[in-house]
């Protein structure tokens, strides 16, 4: 279709200009260093009886910086009682939770073992023990943005970072083949992820968000709506609160991912937005490949997307 060729075209030029601060690179390192640093004190029960024979279900919490039990699948196939295994860490989309483990069966089937998390006062069993300056608005990620090293974003992505901290010390598991993948939320925080750490060694995004904040603001798509509302409330703090974002926003992280990349994207997503999808995967300088499904809305045709994620980890495993 020349009218579609040509949107794919417009997006692929967008360049839009980073809105890093000053200070970035220094968030990040100090970030880093507490996660080296960080005691996971793992906790662990193995759920015998699961209806998936030859897999071990274990239901697992490790530690959040402040102390927040995050609550985890970690699954493992048969074939890691003989040998170490890959892993896929899932990072699920907002307001929902990690599912359940019968739901990861096809990483299981190929042989890679699957951490997933529950993201705080999301869906899932995962709380925060941690307090904040400000109010939810009705949506956590503005939660403490006012100071983004105490933010309700800066401890779910320090809690992703962890999870690959986990992988690392779950015996069972290749350290050197560790992919991410998720979607909306969970997509956002795969980009995010694989450029804070550069063990991870694929990322999986669909449709992922936390992309051209500022973008998704003005059009109020999706959480840009909750974020919209916010400043019209407090107008005086718009310039504080768009500088707090900056460090979370993927336009100013993709340039930094290593590895391979696979991203799906619906072209009538109306909540992460082609344009804002497209900001942050053009800075991607890494191998990578995006799949646009030109009548998909946010699912970015979930079920065809699984079926090309799981192809690109054959290859990756090859």
């Amino acid at each position: 279709m020349k009218l579609y060729n040509e949107k794919i075209k417009e997006l692929e030029k967008i360049n839009v200009p980073k809105t890093a601060q000053p200070d970035f690179n220094e968030f990040w390192d100090e970030v880093r260093e507490k996660i080296k640093n960080a005691n996971l004190n793992i906790k662990k029960t193995k759920l015998e009886n699961y209806p998936m024979p030859g897999v071990d279900v274990y239901d697992l919490t490790y530690e959040g910086l402040d102390g927040t039990p995050i609550s985890t699948w970690l699954l493992l196939p048969e074939k890691a009682k003989t040998e170490k295994v890959p892993v896929v860490v899932s990072y699920h989309g907002y307001s929902y939770y990690k599912g359940e483990a019968i739901c990861y069966a096809k990483w299981l089937l190929m042989g890679v073992a699957v951490i997933a998390i529950d993201f705080r006062l999301q869906g899932g069993k995962t709380g925060c023990k941690s307090g904040f300056d400000d109010g939810f608005n009705n949506y956590h990620w503005i939660t403490g943005i006012l100071n983004p090293k105490k933010s309700y974003v800066y401890h779910i992505t320090t809690d992703a970072l962890l999870a690959l901290k986990l992988a690392r010390e779950i015996p069972e598991i290749d350290s050197e083949k560790i992919a991410v993948s998720g979607h909306s939320q969970g997509g956002g925080l795969s980009f995010q992820i694989s450029a804070l750490d550069n063990s991870v060694a694929l990322c999986i995004a669909r449709a992922p968000s936390s992309s051209w904040y500022e973008k998704r603001i003005i059009d109020q798509s999706g959480g840009g709506n909750a974020l919209a509302q916010y400043i019209r409330n407090h107008p005086e703090r718009m310039e504080l609160f768009l500088k707090n974002l900056s460090y979370f926003d993927n336009i100013n992280h993709t340039e930094n991912i290593k590895c391979p990349v696979l991203v799906g994207m619906g072209m009538k997503d109306p909540v992460c937005t082609p344009d804002t999808v497209y900001a942050s995967y053009n800075k991607i300088k890494s191998e990578k490949r995006i799949i646009n499904y030109p009548f998909s809305d946010h699912s970015a045709e979930g079920e065809k997307f699984e079926v090309e994620a799981a192809n690109f980890f054959k290859e990756f495993l090859k």
